[in-house]
């Protein structure tokens, strides 16, 4: 959704702009100590800059809207591309040099060097999420030092919107641990090339063109691959160790991720035990975003 700006611009020097001002000092001092014709319209220069400086940087934002587009996919910690739209409404005049940065949790930025009027303009932006769970968004800061960069205007606009983080996947795990100890149950079986659908998964440098499912990769816009799997292949149910609490329980949650991600690209069925919930052993690309989801709204401890 489009939000429109508010009213009100605040508006800051540059340091150019700092330097700028003190040059207009000096010469109003030497105006009025002087006399001089000359310093005088020195200065009716300098003052008809600044006027004209501020008009443009004002017009320059009037009007315009924002819009955020987030990733399909976050994970904590990790940068994901998302982007910024910027659209001018305007009937004419084209908005120029507009830097647009997050204000509040995801630290995306993004910069439009010319957006026409009547039209918008997408740029792309990395959004970093140093949490998981569920992040909300607030403000985004759209600033310009257009046109001569002695002045930085800036309003904060509110983008309201949430979006689910999912733990990062942290490393390899410990083996599994073939008669049920430990946090991992599993019967050892195989993956197959030709065996039972399980499901669809992204496609991973390596893995042979054939097996791309070329009609769900043009719907998702990415390439996507079947997963088969053959009688007795490995289902095993991931367990979060109870009573963790503080940076011991985080980490176990990132490995817990690490672990979905690994079986569920090797074709296993994966379950999960976590705070009480039992999710049992499937496979597939919705099973592994249920299992991450799951694991991403975990209670902090």
């Amino acid at each position: 959704m489009f939000r429109r700006f508010g009213e009100v611009n605040l508006v800051a020097p540059t340091r150019e702009g700092a330097i700028f001002l003190a040059l207009l000092a000096g010469v109003l001092f030497g105006a009025v100590n002087t006399g001089n014709n000359l310093v005088y319209l020195v200065l009716a220069l300098l003052l008809a800059l600044l006027v004209v400086a501020n008009l443009f940087a004002e017009w320059n934002l009037r009007g315009l809207r924002v819009e955020r587009r987030l990733p399909s996919e976050l994970h904590a910690g990790v940068a994901a591309t998302g982007s910024f739209v910027l659209y001018n409404p305007r009937g004419r005049g084209a908005a120029r040099q507009v830097r647009l940065a997050e204000r509040g949790e995801g630290a995306a930025r993004g910069w439009v060097e010319r957006c026409a009027p009547g039209e918008s303009a997408e740029v792309p932006a990395e959004f970093t999420f140093a949490e998981r769970g569920v992040a909300v968004l607030g403000a985004v800061r759209v600033e310009s030092v257009y046109p001569f960069g002695l002045v930085r205007r800036w309003r904060d606009v509110e983008v309201p919107g949430e979006v689910l983080v999912y733990p990062f996947p942290a490393g390899r795990s410990a083996p599994l641990a073939p008669h049920g100890d430990g946090d991992e149950l599993a019967s050892r079986g195989r993956t197959s090339e030709s065996g039972e659908f399980a499901g669809l998964r992204p496609y991973r440098a390596g893995d042979p063109l054939r097996r791309v499912h070329w009609p769900t990769s043009a719907r998702m816009g990415t390439p996507m691959v079947v997963v088969r799997v053959a009688q007795g292949a490995d289902a095993l149910v991931l367990r979060l160790e109870p009573g963790l609490s503080g940076e011991r329980r985080e980490e176990a949650v990132r490995r817990l991720a690490g672990r979905v991600e690994r079986h569920l690209a090797a074709g296993d069925a994966v379950g999960l035990e976590a705070d009480g919930e039992r999710l049992p052993a499937r496979s597939g690309a919705t099973w592994r975003r249920r299992l991450l989801t799951t694991l991403a709204l975990l209670e902090r401890r």
